[in-house]
């Protein structure tokens, strides 16, 4: 068993580098560890998914009801200016997406 895991371990390292958290987890057979990388990076990929639709949404009405004209430069001021009001849930998300990724990153350098 161990031959197959030191084989397979460099394509999960780059599975769950390159593709998602957990998925290297998955490769190795290791299941309940890699779903517990995967949930919470989905749940947090999918709210930050959700906000960058709705503010997409926001700007979308606007251009299309002609209060913001198709200026590059203006509608990248209202981008920034929504990101700015983000708040804490999306901190959060990002947070957790990215510490999901560096945690399955490590917890693979370091199965044996």
């Amino acid at each position: 068993m161990s031959g197959t895991l030191s084989s397979k371990r460099p394509k999960a390292i780059l599975l769950s580098t390159l593709v998602f958290p957990g998925t290297g987890h998955l490769l190795l057979g290791r299941k309940a560890r890699g779903a517990l990388f995967i949930v919470p990076s989905l749940i947090a990929l999918l709210l930050v998914i959700n906000n960058i639709m709705q503010r997409t949404g926001q700007i979308m009405d606007q251009i299309n009801s002609g209060a913001l004209p198709l200026d590059v430069q203006l509608i990248t001021e209202k981008v920034a200016a929504l990101s700015a009001n983000d708040g804490p849930g999306m901190q959060v998300a990002v947070g957790v997406l990215v510490a999901c990724w560096i945690a399955a990153l490590v917890d693979l350098l370091f199965i044996k």
